[in-house]
C-alpha cells in the first residue's frame, strides 16, 4: 500500500486499472475451475451411489439364493443322518442334492458339506478352492460353531507363492437332534462367482468394487490386482459411519455396509479424467489469461494516457497560478468531464482576476474608511472628556445629581468607545447600572433594579450593549405608564452549556400579536412591529444570532397589564 501511494498519478491510475481488470478475470477462471471440479464430484457422487445401489441389488439378490440353498441343506434330516450315520446308502442322495443346489445358484457359488470334525465328506466341484479339511479352530468353521442356525460369512485366502488369492465362505451348522455340531454346509464362492452376481459392474474405467468381509478383509476385487494402499484406505473409511465418502490422492472412495449379506462394499472411482480434464481448461485458461493480460496492459496503457493529458495540463496551469500568472489558460479538447473540469478551471481564472482586481479595490476603500473611523473616534473622546469636566464643575458647585449622572454616562461612552466586543456577564451589568442610575434620576426613583447574578456565572462571556438596550425598552416602553416598577435582571446556567439572562418588568405587558411578531425571526424592517420594541431589541437578536448562530437569540414572553419577560440565550463560555 505505501507503494502505491508513492506512484505518481499515472502510475496509480495504470496500476489500479490493471488490478481491476486482471484479478476478476483470474478470479473467474479458478471460479470456473472449482464449478467444474464440483459439478464432476458431483456426477461422480450420482454415479458412484448408483453403481454402489446396483451392486448391492445384485449381491442381495445372489446371497439370497445361496443362503436359501444353505438353509435348506442345513436343516435337511438325510443330511443330518449322513452326518452322524455315515450311512453309504445316503451318499448318491447327498450327491443329488448338491448337484440341484448347484444348479439352482452354481454360476454365485459351490456347495460342500462338512462333518463336525471339519472334513469334507461330500462335494461336487473338486477344485484348489474347495479345502479336504478346515480348522475348528479359526476362521469359517470356528464362527458357525459359536452361532449354531446363523449364517456366516467369512473370507478365505489361498497362496500360490508369492500371490495371494482372496475368496469367500458362507457356511452354517447342521444341528443333531440334541442341539449339537454334526457339521456344516459351506458355500465357497470365488472371483468368477462375484464376477456373474456384479453382472459386469466394477469395469477398471468406471470404478473398481471391492468387497469385504466383517473382519475388513477383501474377499473380492473387480479389478485384475489391489494394492495394500487400498487396504489402508479402507480401513480409514471404517473409522466414520457408512455409507460414507473419502477422496485419496487420485481417486475417490465410497463405502457402504450390505446387512442382508453382511458384507461391506466399496467403490473406487479414478480422477484422472477430472485430472485430465482440469488440466485441458487451465491450459485454456492461462492462453486466454495471457492474451487478456496483454489486452489490459495495452488498453490500460492507453486509457490511462488519455486520461492524465488534460490532468497534466491542468498541473501545468495551476503552477502557473502560483508563480502569480492569472493569465494562464487551458485548451479544452473533449466534452467529458474532464473537458468541463478545464472549462471550469478556466472561469475559474477569470473569476480570480476579477475578485484580485475588487480586493485591491476594497483594500483601498477600507483604508479610507479606517482613517475616517480612526477621525470619528475624536468626537466620543471630546465627549468623554467634556462629561469629565461637567462631573468636577459639579462637584466643586455641590450638585451631587449631575455628578451622579456626567459620572455614569461617561462610564457608558468609556464602554462603548471600548475595543472589545465580548465583554464579562460583570462588566455588562455594571454597564446596565450606570445606566439605570441616570433613568432613576429622571423618573424620580418610580422603579427598582433588580440584579440577581449568581457568582459562578459572572465570568461568563457576551457581546458588549446586549443588555442595556433591553433593559431600555423595560424601563421606558415598560414602566412608561406605571407609578411604580420594578426590572429583574437574572442569569441562569442551562443544562451545563446555556447562558440564559432574563429582563422581567412589571409593566404594561404587550399584546399577543405584538409578541408575536417579536419572536418571529427572519423579518424585514417594514415588518417589525412599532411602540413597545425597539430598534435596541431588533440589532441584540441579530447580533446574537449572526455571532452564535439561529438556536440562539431573544425570545419575548408578555401579557398585556401584568409585564414582559425578554430571555436572551446564549452559549455558556468564561473564555474569550
Amino acid at each position: 500500500m505505501k507503494s502505491f501511494k508513492k506512484l505518481s498519478f499515472l502510475g496509480k491510475i495504470f496500476t489500479g486499472m490493471i488490478i481491476t481488470s486482471i484479478i476478476p478475470m483470474l478470479g473467474g477462471y479458478l471460479l470456473l475451475l472449482q464449478v467444474l471440479n464440483l459439478t464432476y464430484q458431483n456426477h461422480l457422487n450420482r454415479e458412484a451411489e448408483s453403481t454402489l445401489a446396483l451392486a448391492e441389488e445384485s449381491l442381495e439378490e445372489a446371497f439370497s439364493d445361496i443362503f436359501t440353498v444353505i438353509g435348506r441343506l442345513s436343516e435337511d434330516e438325510e443330511v443330518r443322518l449322513f452326518l452322524t450315520k455315515g450311512d453309504g446308502k445316503l451318499s448318491e442322495v447327498i450327491y443329488r442334492k448338491l448337484y440341484a443346489a448347484s444348479g439352482e445358484c452354481g454360476s454365485y457359488a459351490s456347495f460342500s458339506i462338512y462333518d463336525g470334525e471339519g472334513i469334507r465328506k461330500m462335494t461336487i466341484t473338486d477344485n484348489k478352492f474347495i479345502s479336504r479339511k478346515l480348522s475348528l479352530n479359526w476362521n469359517i468353521l470356528y464362527t458357525a460353531s459359536r452361532h449354531p442356525g446363523e449364517y456366516v460369512v467369512c473370507n478365505a485366502r489361498l497362496y500360490e507363492g508369492e500371490k495371494r488369492v482372496e475368496y469367500l465362505r458362507v457356511g452354517r451348522t447342521v444341528l443333531g437332534e440334541d442341539g449339537e455340531v454334526e457339521g456344516y454346509v459351506i458355500a465357497t464362492i470365488v472371483k468368477e462367482n462375484f464376477d456373474n452376481m456384479l453382472k459386469g459392474l466394477g469395469k477398471e474405467q468406471e470404478g473398481v468394487i471391492y468387497v469385504m468381509d466383517d473382519f475388513r478383509e477383501i474377499v473380492y476385487f473387480s479389478s485384475e490386482s489391489y494394492s495394500e494402499e487400498i487396504v489402508s484406505v479402507g480401513k480409514s473409511l471404517f473409522k466414520m459411519e457408512a455409507p460414507c465418502m473419502s477422496m485419496e490422492k487420485d481417486s475417490f472412495y465410497y463405502l457402504d455396509y450390505n446387512e442382508d449379506c453382511n458384507l461391506y462394499i466399496m467403490h473406487r472411482q479414478p480422477m484422472a479424467f477430472l485430472n485430465h480434464l482440469k488440466k485441458y481448461v487451465l491450459g485454456i485458461a492461462m492462453l486466454f489469461g495471457a492474451i487478456s493480460t496483454l489486452a489490459c496492459l495495452f488498453l490500460s496503457y492507453y486509457v490511462s494516457r488519455l486520461i492524465y493529458k488534460p490532468i497534466q495540463r491542468m498541473q501545468l496551469a495551476i503552477g502557473e497560478i502560483k508563480k502569480g500568472n492569472y493569465e494562464t489558460h487551458i485548451e479544452v479538447n473533449s466534452d467529458d468531464e474532464l473537458g468541463q473540469l478545464s472549462e471550469s478551471f478556466n472561469v475559474m481564472s477569470r473569476h480570480l482576476i476579477d475578485n484580485t482586481q475588487r480586493l485591491i479595490q476594497r483594500e483601498r476603500e477600507l483604508s479610507d474608511s479606517n482613517i475616517k473611523m480612526m477621525q470619528a473616534q475624536l468626537n466620543p473622546h471630546f465627549l468623554y472628556n467634556t462629561l469629565d469636566t461637567m462631573k468636577w464643575m459639579a462637584k466643586e458647585n455641590d450638585m451631587p445629581e449631575l455628578v451622579s449622572m456626567s459620572s455614569n454616562l461617561a462610564q457608558i461612552f468609556r464602554m462603548s468607545i471600548s475595543a472589545k466586543p465580548i465583554i464579562r456577564l460583570s462588566q455588562e451589568i455594571s454597564l446596565v447600572e450606570a445606566y439605570t442610575e441616570i433613568q432613576k434620576i429622571r423618573f424620580a426613583d418610580k422603579f427598582e433594579l433588580i440584579v440577581d447574578i449568581p457568582e459562578e456565572l459572572e465570568e461568563c462571556m457576551l457581546p458588549k450593549l446586549t443588555l442595556q438596550p433591553i433593559v431600555e425598552n423595560a424601563i421606558i416602553h415598560g414602566l412608561a405608564e406605571c407609578e411604580t416598577g420594578t426590572v429583574l435582571v437574572q442569569a441562569t446556567e442551562v443544562n451545563g452549556d446555556t447562558l440564559q439572562i432574563l429582563v422581567q418588568d412589571d409593566g404594561i405587558g404587550m399584546t399577543k400579536e405584538e409578541v408575536r411578531r417579536l419572536n418571529e425571526t427572519g423579518q424585514t424592517s417594514e415588518e417589525k412591529p412599532s411602540g413597545h420594541e425597539s430598534i435596541g431589541y431588533n440589532n441584540v437578536d441579530a447580533i446574537i444570532r449572526l455571532h452564535y448562530g439561529e438556536p440562539y437569540g431573544l425570545h419575548v414572553e408578555s401579557e398585556k397589564g401584568v409585564g414582559t419577560k425578554v430571555y436572551l440565550t446564549i452559549p455558556l463560555s468564561r473564555e474569550l
